[in-house]
């Protein structure tokens, strides 16, 4: 009989520890999880502070690189926020809001550009994460042979058109100079849409 008490003795012990070390588990699973938690919500009420402090865009809004000017809106934006959700470290400021439905935004900054201000695009959903972001000006730019300028469009329903006209010219055989009448000129349009999960889709 005493060895019978001794073993459930043992086994007693043995349950009351195996039971402590689960609990002990257990809370470090719940702190972590709670840490978690509170980590998430950080970031979404960090993104949300964010875009309160941007203006809507008024749209259609038409940009000339070389001879228009950006709306001077979202003046007192949260500097903090911009540099964490921005479309890249060379973007100078955010514009505003482009659009935002109930399940993404898109946000424009602008970056200062050898001939004006240049916008670029960047969705997120809800809680911050990026999406999708784009350039539009792929073809603007100028030398001796070659200049370039694109127009781009913002609309209400969510695309963006880019019009464009190229010129190029021959050189001399000097190569310092271009050939009178030799001058070609090309115009073009491309669109761009957001789709309902905010990917930016180029629409050929």
């Amino acid at each position: 009989m005493k060895k019978i008490a001794v073993i459930l003795s043992i086994f007693a012990i043995i349950a009351y520890g195996c039971g402590q070390r689960n609990n002990q588990k257990q809370t470090e699973l719940n702190i972590d999880t709670l840490a978690i938690d509170i980590g998430n919500a950080l970031s979404v009420s960090n993104f949300e502070n964010y875009i309160l402090t941007l203006d809507l865009i008024s749209l259609p809004l038409e940009y000339h690189i070389f001879y228009d000017t950006l709306p001077d809106i979202s003046k007192k934006y949260d500097e903090e926020g911009f540099q964490k959700y921005n479309y890249g470290d060379w973007t100078y400021q955010p514009l505003g809001i482009f659009y935002k439905d109930d399940q993404t935004i898109g946000i424009i900054d602008y970056s200062m550009g050898d001939a004006g201000l240049v916008p670029f695009l960047t969705t997120y959903d809800l809680k911050g994460n990026k999406i999708d972001s784009t350039n539009f000006y792929v073809k603007s730019g100028w030398d001796i042979e070659y200049a370039a300028i694109e127009y781009l469009i913002f609309n209400e329903n969510k695309t963006i058109i880019v019009l464009d006209t190229v010129k190029c010219w021959e050189l001399n055989e000097n190569g310092t100079n271009i050939k009178e009448g030799s001058m070609k000129e090309t115009t073009g349009k491309t669109e761009y849409r957001i789709r309902e999960n905010g990917k930016i889709e180029k629409i050929e």
